[in-house]
């Protein structure tokens, strides 16, 4: 009937309401955390710059040093680049497939109960 239409409709809406707050949180997360990586690394980087200054180095004592800790460097990058791939599999997409399965149910559960008063 049309009660029921429009008492769906209504549901439906509600619903498509909640999975855009959802994703919003979820957006707000994951901006927060790619935040969170750009401070570490700059703080890291606050923190080692001091250590690279040198006194009084000869030139080849400068490139070589130098040259370390450029490797260094690329070393630390791949071991946060690979860190942050493994964040972003294990926990990238938890909290808004846990909601739209929670959603889903619950629609599911109330196109049972419309068909069932039908």
């Amino acid at each position: 009937s049309k009660e029921e239409r429009y008492s769906l409709k209504q549901q439906i809406d509600r619903l498509q309401e909640e999975v855009e707050k959802q994703y919003q949180l979820y957006r707000n997360e994951a901006d927060a955390r790619k935040m969170l990586i750009s401070d570490i690394i700059e703080l890291k980087y606050r923190v080692d710059a001091p250590a690279m200054k040198s006194d009084n180095s000869t030139e080849k004592d400068d490139t070589t040093l130098i040259k370390f800790k450029l490797n260094k460097t690329k070393e630390d990058l791949a071991k946060l680049q690979d860190k942050l791939n493994e964040v972003l599999a294990d926990y990238g997409d938890v909290v808004p497939r846990r909601e739209y399965e929670r959603i889903e149910a619950l629609l599911e559960g109330r196109k049972i109960q419309s068909q069932a008063a039908n």
